[in-house]
């Protein structure tokens, strides 16, 4: 059985998800907690990270409908800075071990708070047009290549 994947950012929203997978996800309707972290900023990038924070914790979403091609677009999106972990999440219906982008690589969490709620109001729509540039490069970019498609994206769109 695979295990559903836990979004905790930008890809908890629809737009976003679905630009990602390149179809519509359907919904994400199981809420979920990650204890033990907090959700930060991150320095000169429009998404967050999971930094451990004993006594905090993060809610999202489980994406539990996804293919093996979802899966591999995915990790595209998420794979160049983080690394795809597993972890233990509580639902309604109790604990149960999810996918989550943990660790992170050349980027600066923040000692900030990152909220969705104004992520939606300030940034989504630049994030979106980010999105759709990013993932016109996925099957045909090298890891280096998409990384600097997606530096050079937001650093266009959001300022540097």
């Amino acid at each position: 059985m695979k295990l559903p994947y836990f979004f905790f950012g930008t890809l908890m929203d629809q737009d976003v998800l679905e630009r990602v997978l390149g179809r519509a996800p359907g919904p994400l309707s199981t809420a979920a907690v990650l204890h033990g972290y907090s959700r930060v900023r991150v320095d000169r990038e429009p998404y967050p990270a999971l930094v451990t924070a004993p006594g905090h914790r993060v809610a999202g979403l489980l994406l539990r409908d996804y293919s093996a091609e979802d899966d591999r677009r995915i990790r595209y999106f998420e794979d160049f800075d983080f690394a795809i972990e597993q972890t233990e999440v509580e639902t309604e219906a109790g604990s149960e071990t999810a996918h989550f982008c943990g660790a992170v690589s050349n980027i600066t969490p923040m000692d900030e708070p990152w909220s969705y709620e104004e992520w939606v109001r300030t940034d989504k729509e630049r994030f979106l047009r980010v999105t759709d540039i990013y993932m016109k490069g996925y099957g045909t970019l090298d890891a280096e290549a998409a990384d600097r498609l997606w530096l050079d994206t937001v650093a266009e769109l959001f300022g540097d």
